[in-house]
């Protein structure tokens, strides 16, 4: 009856030549395991893809909510057919007594690694009390993975690494979401602190997306808070804050918000020469939300004076509850699989509640040929 009824909903959801073949692909509604370490719990969330010899891999993080707990896991699965069929190739529980979550993949030489955060297993205010640290998995095969250990400081949150002329890059967050720095790499283990991003303690700075364009030059998207009244989105600014580098990004220049649209996980990715975000949007006072494609245009050629892009809106993917940290990846020259989590999409709960409820893995085709042309 679910399968009928998700069907019915999605013909009435964001236009069907945008997003194709929506669907569930890895269950958590309906599921009463309690083992999240061994199998697959009824939260499901932060997921990544990446295309590694020949095979499309996904990971996701398992466990019975949001709420930080050492009963939690990552599971990878790989797909030989551009998103089809997945098979599910490897569990890694959590370590070290933490909770663990965010995992990204990145690439050095024929090895494959995903990046994850491990956290205290405590409530605090803006994750102030947790102690982050970044851990490392490594595979050469993409089924057998090796735990290395920790690969950042104490205190700091890794997001999604990118790789540029043989160096890797990542922005950090600080713990209570304090401030944002970028780190580097040349080997994937060893890091390197950098240029501050953005420290504006008061604006509650944290995930924050890397974006290198052809040129060599560095946009950040900093996801942004608020203040106390602002923190759940429902209320106050709804703010992203685009900061700009040159190479060798030595510093940031920041030269305003993005106003009207909080980017909370975003993943960003190109088209050609069009510049894309996967993120989740805010509904507003109810405190419902959504998964969303945005596009990001403006003036990106002109090093000399950094912009703020104008976001647009492109379509809504099947979305509710506690949603949204995509992945994607390109199946031809104009189609990407993208990944992204939602809670129950009938019932529609807030996102406060949903982060205790129980949640899927979704999939889907986006057709961006379908899209209007470049404004």
């Amino acid at each position: 009856m679910r399968a009928a009824w998700v069907v019915f909903l999605l013909a009435g959801c964001s236009p069907a030549t945008v997003i194709e073949h929506p669907l569930i692909l890895v269950p958590g509604v309906g599921i009463d395991n309690q083992d999240c370490r061994g199998g697959i719990c009824q939260h499901n969330e932060n997921t990544d893809l990446v295309v590694w010899k020949g095979a499309t891999y996904l990971v996701h993080r398992t466990a019975k909510s949001q709420i930080l707990g050492p009963n939690s896991a990552l599971h990878v699965y790989r797909t030989t057919d551009g998103g089809e069929h997945f098979v599910d190739v490897a569990t890694l529980p959590a370590e070290l007594m933490r909770d663990l979550r965010d995992p990204h993949f990145y690439t050095v030489g024929d090895t494959l690694y995903i990046k994850a955060l491990a956290r205290l297993p405590v409530t605090s205010a803006r994750d102030s009390d947790v102690d982050t640290v970044a851990l490392r998995f490594s595979s050469t095969d993409g089924s057998t993975w090796t735990y290395e250990g920790e690969m950042g400081p104490h205190g700091w949150s890794f997001w999604r690494i990118r790789q540029v002329a043989g160096v890797l890059y990542t922005a950090a967050y600080q713990d209570g979401d304090k401030s944002v720095v970028l780190y580097s790499s040349t080997d994937g283990k060893t890091w390197t602190a950098g240029a501050t991003v953005y420290d504006v303690t008061a604006d509650t700075p944290l995930e924050t997306e890397l974006m290198f364009f052809p040129s060599g030059r560095l946009l950040a998207l900093v996801r942004t808070d608020g203040d106390s009244n602002e923190l759940i989105g429902t209320q106050g600014r709804l703010r992203t804050f685009p900061c700009w580098a040159d190479p060798p990004y030595a510093a940031f220049t920041c030269p305003g918000p993005i106003n009207g649209q909080r980017l909370d996980g975003p993943m960003g990715f190109f088209w050609k020469d069009r510049l894309f975000v996967v993120a989740r949007k805010h509904l507003g006072e109810d405190g419902r939300k959504r998964t969303s494609l945005f596009e990001l245009t403006g003036d990106f050629t002109t090093n000399s004076i950094p912009t703020v892009p104008t976001v647009i809106e492109r379509a809504e993917l099947p979305s509710a509850g506690d949603t949204s940290y995509a992945g994607a990846v390109p199946v031809d020259d104009h189609r990407w699989l993208v990944t992204w989590y939602a809670s129950n999409l009938r019932d529609d709960e807030t996102w406060i509640t949903a982060m205790l409820g129980a949640t899927d893995i979704w999939k889907a085709t986006l057709n961006l040929a379908a899209l209007p042309v470049k404004p």
